[in-house]
């Protein structure tokens, strides 16, 4: 039986520079080429085949590539979470501010408005009600989702409270526990040495000239506790 010939050849990498452009097809452009001769010394040109000259991964890489994959993904997963509890915190926060706002506006321009007492304006009503032993002269405690009372209000100051129970209800802003508490105070500031002051913070400062300042001041807070108690929002405003 006849031994089947062996054929040997070597890979010579060549360049299509240093070949007759005449010769060579059109799609042979942009890869690479050898020069493969065999025992006989025959030289022809063929395409180098990289593939055979690439090694795969093994498991063990391949698994530890998942792992290092994998740890990056937790990591990149805590960076979003920790950035959509900061939108939310920072969003119910806007939202806050604008009612806090909006309270103090009320309070501002509205400061002559009706009250429950007879020809009794607004601000005289809340100040002698808060000089009555009151913490606050509205306040909403727990969450809830919104006043419960009906019919038509009577005076500015009821439809004051309808309007802030609704809007700072956990149906405009989270609420995640009792903590969370909104309220809104009145004071008032004058020299009670004038006649007919009678203020629950008496002013008796004196100045340059030895005199002090007897106009009476009302001043208001407003403070809205978010994130069951731990972050705060107030505002300190001057009503009249």
């Amino acid at each position: 039986m006849q031994k089947k010939q062996e054929i040997n050849v070597r890979q010579i990498p060549v360049k299509l520079g240093n070949l007759p452009m005449g010769n060579l097809p059109t799609w042979y452009f942009g890869l690479d080429l050898v020069q493969l001769k065999n025992i006989n010394g025959v030289v022809v040109t063929g395409i180098f085949n990289k593939k055979k000259s690439e090694k795969g991964m093994t498991l063990l890489e391949a698994l530890v590539s998942t792992a290092i994959i994998g740890i990056g993904f937790v990591a990149i997963f805590q960076m979003v979470n920790y950035s959509i509890q900061s939108i939310d915190v920072s969003g119910e926060r806007t939202k806050t501010s604008y009612l806090v706002g909006m309270v103090a506006e009320d309070m501002i321009s509205e400061k002559k408005a009706t009250s429950p007492t007879t020809d009794v304006k607004l601000m005289d009503f809340l100040v002698t009600g808060a000089n009555s032993g009151k913490a606050s002269v509205w306040k909403m405690g727990t969450c809830n989702n919104g006043t419960s009372k009906t019919g038509t209000p009577l005076n500015a100051w009821d439809r004051k409270v309808r309007k802030y129970e609704d809007r700072f209800s956990k149906r405009r802003i989270k609420c995640k526990g009792n903590k969370d508490q909104k309220f809104l105070k009145v004071f008032d500031i004058c020299n009670n040495q004038a006649t007919g002051n009678s203020c629950a913070y008496n002013n008796v400062q004196k100045y340059d000239n030895d005199t002090g300042i007897y106009d009476k001041w009302y001043l208001g807070k407003v403070e809205v506790n978010m994130n069951n108690g731990s972050k705060k929002k107030y505002l300190y405003f001057q009503i009249h």
